[in-house]
């Protein structure tokens, strides 16, 4: 009895582990998925370690792309300084010494069938996109903002965010052939012109020319159109991360067609409107009717003008 206490005592836990890349060398990651996709990785694994009780392994979040560095002078997506690991996470030196000693099994395995102490149960890609944690929202916020780097919570400071805030998507987005393409495909471009329509329309429902805040990979010349409508300015919080994080405590989000977006009505659980095509999954869970697709001469709901005098400071 007491040798069967002592194997118990002595077993290893189940590890989880985030795979970012293909290419993972434990300390940085050669190309990959940009942020927003890879936290869907990160969020995942959290949410199924919390479930189980499995030891979460730090994500390799540093990364290499040599293209960013040519097409993309805002952000070079290196992710090496957002995040620090805090005590949920095998990390450090213990980290490859615990990926390198115990048998890998994969997500799906080990979310079918009993699994052996000591495995690590890799998770990679963006299954199911927000599904696997949207009940979990609350887990996924509060560790997110534990885990970033101080300089990159300046949004939490700001006294009085923007009412509206709009994410406009360059970058390594492509502008595509026709409107069919862009609506259907991923990573297409959105025409300015949208955005400009869709806050226009918005003031116009609500009766004012409430503030807007623009957080964009774009330059200035991309993004003029929109820049020189008034009480409109850019806004930049240092980094993809706290631009994410500026993006969440906007009262209302005129999207891209983004996982970033994505992220940003996620986490704030802020009323978005998308262009058509671009509301892939629902992201609200108190107030779904308040995430809708619109087309310049749609009707807008009623909701937009409580939502934008509501307060949120406090978030």
């Amino acid at each position: 009895m007491m040798l069967d206490v002592m194997k118990g005592q002595n077993q290893h836990p189940i590890y989880a582990f985030p795979r970012l890349s293909k290419t993972d060398l434990l300390f940085v990651r050669i190309g990959g998925n940009g942020l927003g996709n890879l936290m869907i990785t990160w969020a995942r694994c959290l949410a199924a370690s919390e479930r189980h009780g499995w030891r979460m392994v730090w994500p390799t979040w540093a990364s290499f792309k040599p293209k960013n560095w040519r097409v993309n002078p805002y952000d070079h997506r290196t992710y090496s300084d957002l995040f620090v690991p805090n005590e949920r996470y095998v990390s450090g030196w213990r980290k490859p010494w615990c990926l390198a000693r115990h048998r890998w099994i994969s997500e799906h395995d080990a979310l079918n069938a009993p699994v052996t102490p000591g495995s690590v149960v890799e998770f990679r890609g963006m299954k199911d996109f927000f599904t696997p944690f949207r009940e979990d929202h609350a887990l996924v916020y509060r560790e997110l903002r534990r885990m970033a780097r101080g300089q990159h919570l300046a949004a939490f400071s700001e006294s009085s965010p923007a009412p509206i805030g709009i994410h406009v998507r360059r970058g390594d987005f492509i502008q595509r052939a026709s409107y069919e393409d862009m609506v259907s495909d991923h990573n297409s471009l959105l025409p300015l012109r949208w955005y400009t329509d869709a806050l226009q329309a918005v003031r116009k429902k609500a009766g004012s020319d409430f503030p807007a805040f623009v957080f964009s990979d774009g330059t200035e010349t991309e993004l003029e159109e929109l820049l020189t409508l008034p009480r409109v300015r850019r806004v930049d919080y240092g980094s993809g991360l706290g631009d994410l994080l500026g993006l969440s405590r906007s009262r209302l989000l005129i999207a891209s067609g983004s996982t970033f977006s994505m992220w940003g009505s996620f986490l704030g659980q802020v009323p978005t409107i998308w262009h058509p095509g671009k509301l892939l999954q629902p992201l609200l869970m108190e107030n779904p009717q308040q995430e809708i697709e619109w087309a310049p001469g749609d009707h807008l709901p009623d909701w937009i003008e409580p939502v934008l005098t509501q307060d949120k400071t406090s978030q």
